[in-house]
């Protein structure tokens, strides 16, 4: 799967990487898809967590290296 956007918040503090990714998912169109690129295991269960509260799906979910790479497809 071939993300439209993506966004690399490794060294961005929390929670400013949440809002970002917060801010930029709802500028998208319904079914366009966000890669967010992050180093914090804690900040990734965090988005998942808040993607989870909302229409958006998560489409995939690798990590590799220490880095962590997640997929979100806007609902």
């Amino acid at each position: 799967m071939i993300p439209d956007i993506k966004m690399d918040l490794r060294g961005i503090i929390s929670p400013l990487n949440l809002l970002k990714f917060k801010n930029r998912l709802r500028s998208m169109k319904k079914g366009q898809i966000i890669e967010v690129i992050l180093s914090d295991r804690d900040v990734s269960d965090d988005l998942v967590m808040i993607t989870g509260r909302s229409q958006d799906m998560i489409v995939y979910h690798r990590q590799h290296a220490g880095v962590i790479c997640i997929g979100v497809k806007k609902g």
